[in-house]
């Protein structure tokens, strides 16, 4: 199935996928994507994407469809389909 990705806010993975791009993916949920992008982009991505123990880091937060974030308890239910567009988002703080 075909789906959308936009990533805002993550340079290191920008620069290897591209701001936004369109993907064939064998279908599953948003834990399952990240797990393709991972595994197809190797250590950039796994880099720009997770933690230290394998988990999606903690700076980054995900949208499916414009539905507001999704809470990380959710990633591995949360199916895709056919069209979605899925945001990677970097959560930037400052003072």
């Amino acid at each position: 199935m075909k789906i959308t990705i936009e990533l805002l806010g993550l340079p290191t993975l920008s620069s290897v996928i591209g701001k936004k791009k369109e993907f064939e993916i064998p279908g599953g949920t948003v834990e399952d994507l990240i797990g393709f992008l991972v595994k197809r982009h190797g250590p950039s991505a796994r880099k720009a994407l997770l933690d230290s123990d394998g988990n999606l880091d903690n700076s980054i937060q995900i949208m499916v469809n414009e539905s507001g974030f999704l809470p990380r308890e959710t990633l591995a239910d949360r199916r895709l389909k056919r069209g979605d567009t899925v945001k990677f988002l970097l959560l930037a703080a400052g003072g």
